[in-house]
């Protein structure tokens, strides 16, 4: 019976002063992959981060991509496709500061065990709003009681601020007419 072959074990060190391309997360020594974007997850992205933006000012937020984030300090480390962290706070190399949301983008060779895994370290460390999206099918989930619940989202909820405006529906059709105006097509007809 084959075995699976033993990763060799990374230092902290080295894979914080290190660049991957893909950049790479960090858990107790082993180098994790996440799964590879497409387009569609590029784009997802995208959205996110300026319908984020628009809300900066407003409700003092600022939402970054792709962060090494600091899940228990020297043992493991996270890049959330999306985070939203509220302002002021002190702006480092590594996010070390809980992020308010994290929000993660589905994309094909993602497994269900991966994404759960990714979100358990979150919840644990102690992030509002575990937001999962699917670029391809339009869904987004929750993470809430160790489960992924279908949600269509209108708001989310910030510490000492008014509900911020986050419409799933209008994120999703904004990827579709995006998608439609890059290959020529007239969105306005569905």
């Amino acid at each position: 019976m084959a075995t699976a072959p033993t990763l060799p074990l990374v230092s902290v060190d080295e894979y914080l002063n290190t660049s991957y391309s893909p950049d790479v997360e960090f858990v107790e020594g082993r180098l994790i992959e996440k799964g590879m974007p497409t387009a569609f997850h590029q784009l997802l992205s995208a959205i996110l981060l300026a319908w984020f933006r628009k809300y900066e000012k407003e409700f003092h937020i600022k939402a970054l991509a792709d962060v090494r984030t600091q899940i228990v300090e020297l043992a493991r480390y996270r890049l959330p496709d999306v985070m939203v962290s509220t302002t002021p706070a002190l702006f480092t190399r590594i996010m070390t500061r809980v992020p308010n949301i994290v929000i993660e983008i589905l994309s094909p060779d993602d497994t269900q065990k991966e994404s759960l895994l990714r979100f358990r370290d979150y919840q644990q460390l102690g992030v509002s709003h575990l937001i999962l999206m699917d670029p391809e099918e339009h869904i987004a989930w929750r993470f809430e009681n160790d489960s992924l619940i279908k949600t269509d989202f209108r708001s989310l909820s910030l510490p000492d601020r008014p509900d911020m405006p986050f419409d799933s529906a209008a994120i999703f059709g904004q990827l579709r007419r995006e998608i439609a105006e890059y290959e020529g097509r007239d969105y306005s007809a569905r």
